[in-house]
């Protein structure tokens, strides 16, 4: 079978949006975003693109003419058995608690009319740190053009202990993973960026005021772990123990009603004894992943597409989803299909 991401761009230039929509059967899309601005953001700028305050004003427009939005509460109470949701709604979400989901996200949503809920990671509220990855595009921001030789030694004796010893400086920093995130701070003081007045300066994250003011404004929080793990590289102890520790201080802080958690990363590689032990208990009532509008095996873990992955409009991107669903769809009535095709995740 020829791969659908060769495919897609002449199907999708011929089948209308309405019919991926129809043949997808899926009632509600939950896109989700990092970061919108105008500016550049140089703890964002080197890991993924994000729209711009015109295109994320388009794509709400365009998703208030396809669909009905609904708050999350509306869906944890769907998900309990009481109510229906709208034949096709919509929640937006927004992972990592930026500082510009109250300067300029909060005020977008609010003209449009538009719920969301925001992911906090709770160690970097109030300038409390910074995810290792932030890190890492700040430091690709600020590096000097030119580097003295005996720079570039001392940060390879780095690397190379962490990164192995392949492809560029900029590859082999950003595979720097979360468990040698240490490292990072060695760098900064090498090539001479001060990573702790970069974020009292320019603040990159949510204060406990402005998590307050969205709260106000009737948006719903969630906690997105305490700082930023990729959850297939912890052991099961840990990934509870990150997902316990941020509900636990957003319900705390926030007085939170309703305790949703989206994984940071990826749930890909989260087991079932992960949501056995913390939706027992009641230390969730809602996860989300980020499978697209793949359904996953716990039926309170809830997947997400992001608005980021690919250039695009809206529906471009949302059709493209569709078709992904519908062709996994397809894939599971075939029981030839070796499950490690069937669980393709990333290419489509």
């Amino acid at each position: 079978m020829v791969a659908p991401s060769l495919l897609w761009p002449g199907v999708r230039a011929v089948v209308p949006f309405g019919v991926w929509q129809s043949l997808s059967r899926v009632s509600l899309v939950m896109p989700y975003y990092h970061m919108i601005s105008n500016d550049r953001v140089p703890h964002v700028q080197h890991l993924y693109r994000f729209r711009s305050v015109r295109q994320f004003e388009a794509d709400l427009d365009f998703l208030l003419q396809q669909f009905v939005p609904v708050e999350l509460q509306h869906i944890v109470t769907h998900l309990d058995g009481v109510g229906d949701l709208p034949k096709r709604c919509f929640h937006l979400t927004f992972d990592d608690g930026f500082r510009e989901m109250h300067e300029v996200v909060a005020p977008v949503l609010l003209k449009k009319g538009v719920p969301a809920t925001f992911f906090l990671n709770t160690a970097f509220l109030d300038g409390g740190g910074m995810a290792h990855h932030n890190k890492i595009s700040l430091l690709l921001d600020r590096m000097p053009s030119q580097i003295s030789t005996q720079t570039l030694q001392q940060i390879e004796a780095i690397l190379t202990q962490t990164a192995g010893g392949m492809g560029t400086l900029e590859s082999r920093l950003l595979s720097i993973r979360y468990a040698d995130r240490h490292v990072l701070d060695n760098i900064a003081g090498i090539v001479e960026v001060d990573i702790d007045r970069y974020i009292s300066t320019a603040r990159p994250y949510l204060s406990s005021e402005e998590v307050l003011a969205l709260l106000k404004h009737g948006f719903t929080i969630g906690a997105h772990s305490v700082d930023h793990p990729l959850y297939a590289d912890l052991p099961l102890d840990e990934q509870i123990a990150q997902t316990r520790d941020s509900i636990s201080s957003i319900v705390s802080r926030f007085d939170v009603r309703t305790r949703a958690f989206a994984f940071p990363h990826t749930d890909l590689g989260v087991r079932p004894e992960f949501f056995d032990a913390l939706f027992t208990k009641g230390t969730l009532d809602v996860s989300f992943g980020t499978r697209g509008l793949l359904q996953h095996y716990f039926p309170r873990n809830i997947e997400r597409f992001s608005m980021e992955k690919i250039a695009g409009a809206a529906e471009s991107i949302i059709a493209r989803e569709y078709a992904r669903k519908v062709y996994h769809g397809c894939l599971d009535k075939i029981p030839a299909v070796p499950r490690r095709i069937r669980q393709t995740d990333h290419e489509f």
